[in-house]
């Protein structure tokens, strides 16, 4: 069996004991507790999870979802590069913008989302708190993957007359590009938990967020859990595929 094939068949299974131990604990749990409007068993669940995936709801739902995910992903994606640009190529500019990106990370986020649904209602909330949320992660792990490019480097790209866009292409980019697959895949799926959450809280019509507050209003846990399931999935089928597509494109930069 070849290096690679080996590596796959060691991944399905951990995922297939990963799965197995989750499912065990539940079904210990939801036992144990009894009462399937707190807890309901595996079988309730997936029962419930079926008939989700039946309703044109459900779909339209997840459609909105995703589309607000896309559209703040897009956002953060532009105010990273931007920032990051400056960053690298201005040090006064870095030391501004950086305990600010420090400050975003810290933020309550359900308080935020609260004051954002004021403002901006039920759709532009979950945007906004998505880019808030995913752009200082961004920004945040391109420091930490471009913390270990030496000094002498930065002074021989200065000393070549390179300016500040060549500095950016020859030295920064190649440095960065190698991270980007893992963090792209990592911040796009966490995007859609932030978008989520934000629906939650900002009352989002037509949106995952707004079936699972429904659910939860009317007790019905095993529906609530089949549409956190649904969410969990669409996240991982998304960072997969985000993580594979970046790493053939950045495949002579990625370690």
């Amino acid at each position: 069996m070849s290096k690679s094939a080996k590596k796959i068949a060691y991944n399905i299974v951990y995922a297939v004991c990963v799965i197995g131990i989750s499912l065990a604990v539940w079904s210990i749990a939801a036992l144990a507790i009894g009462s399937e409007f707190v807890l309901p068993n595996v079988e309730q669940t997936f029962v419930a999870l079926k008939g989700v995936l039946k309703m044109s709801v459900f779909w339209r739902a997840l459609g909105g979802t995703l589309a607000r995910s896309a559209i703040g992903f897009g956002i953060s994606l532009v105010l990273f590069g931007v920032t990051f640009f400056f960053a690298t190529a201005f040090e006064p500019f870095r030391r501004i913008i950086e305990p600010i990106i420090s400050a975003l990370r810290a933020m309550p986020a359900v308080a935020i989302t609260l004051v954002l649904a004021i403002v901006l209602g039920g759709y532009g909330t979950p945007i906004v708190m998505g880019v808030l949320v995913i752009m200082p992660i961004m920004y945040s792990a391109a420091r930490a993957r471009t913390s270990s490019v030496q000094r002498e480097l930065k002074e021989i790209c200065r000393l070549n007359g390179a300016g500040k866009l060549q500095t950016f292409k020859a030295l920064w980019f190649p440095c960065l590009a190698g991270g980007l697959p893992e963090s792209m895949a990592t911040s796009f799926s966490y995007n859609i938990k932030a978008v989520i959450g934000a629906e939650v809280l900002a009352q989002t019509s037509k949106s995952l967020g707004m079936l699972m507050k429904q659910a939860q209003a009317y007790f019905e846990t095993a529906m609530l859990i089949a549409f956190v399931l649904a969410a969990v999935v669409v996240a991982v089928i998304f960072e997969f595929a985000i993580k594979w597509m970046l790493s053939l494109v950045f495949r002579k930069y990625v370690d």
